[in-house]
């Protein structure tokens, strides 16, 4: 192992993506078409050296982010209740060097911006601290409505930076939780810092407000201004080039 870097984080009971079986969509027509979208993603990665993997333990989650903290900001925190999982890419001496998070929020009676406001996108009841606090401008959030998959944590490794993965894997997280739990929306919130990584092709069929219109007080880290982004459900099926076979379900 590189001693640049922390010592390895154990994960345990991951899945390789490439063996996954596609969850409320695999026995849908969409199928055969997910499937082919996972294989080909799976395939460059894994020829840019990298195995992508899926792990359900949140807490395995957090302590990668802790052992790495030096180049990456802490994660925002999640209801307990609240399905979730997460996706990394493990090099050659089995460290991961990249991960993308979502968790499930159901937006149903309440919107996104509406539950980021009141902390419950975030928190259990009563869980928040006494000096966290959000504040919405953000209309895309508050327009945001139905199941939402939040995507959070993406990180690379400094030394694998540059080395187009980060794009790739973004899209594998957004077709497993396609696969899984068939969202309404995707959504994420990016640091002004990161704009530019979004504001590329890679990104795909997505809005990305030009303002911070997000501004979260979050404890021990202070005022974070976001930018909110959004996938709906049908632009995540055009970037994943299933759009034709959505038209037959």
């Amino acid at each position: 192992m590189n001693a640049m870097f922390p010592a390895r984080t154990v994960v345990p009971d991951f899945r390789l993506v490439e063996t996954l079986t596609l969850g409320t969509l695999g026995n849908s027509p969409l199928a055969p078409a997910l499937g082919a979208a996972r294989d080909r993603l799976c395939a460059e990665l894994v020829a840019r050296g990298v195995t992508p993997i899926l792990c359900e333990s949140w807490p395995v989650l957090e302590a990668l982010n802790s052992r790495h903290r030096a180049d990456w900001f802490p994660l925002l925190p999640k209801p307990s209740s609240a399905p979730a999982f997460w996706l990394g890419l493990v090099d050659g001496e089995g460290e991961v060097i990249a991960t993308h998070g979502v968790v499930l929020v159901d937006c149903t009676a309440s919107s996104f911006g509406a539950r980021l406001a009141d902390l419950s996108a975030l928190h259990d009841p009563g869980d928040a601290s006494a000096d966290e606090w959000a504040f919405v401008a953000s209309e895309a959030a508050h327009d945001t409505r139905g199941s939402v998959a939040w995507i959070v944590a993406g990180w690379t490794r400094p030394d694998w930076r540059g080395a187009g993965l980060f794009h790739r894997l973004g899209e594998l997280v957004r077709l497993v939780a396609l696969a899984r739990w068939n969202p309404k929306w995707v959504v994420g919130l990016v640091d002004p810092e990161t704009v530019p990584v979004w504001s590329g092709r890679g990104g795909g069929r997505r809005r990305l407000e030009e303002r911070p219109g997000i501004l979260y007080h979050q404890s021990g880290v202070g005022r974070l201004p976001l930018h909110l982004m959004r996938w709906s459900r049908a632009a995540v099926a055009l970037d994943l080039e299933i759009i034709p076979h959505m038209a037959t379900t």
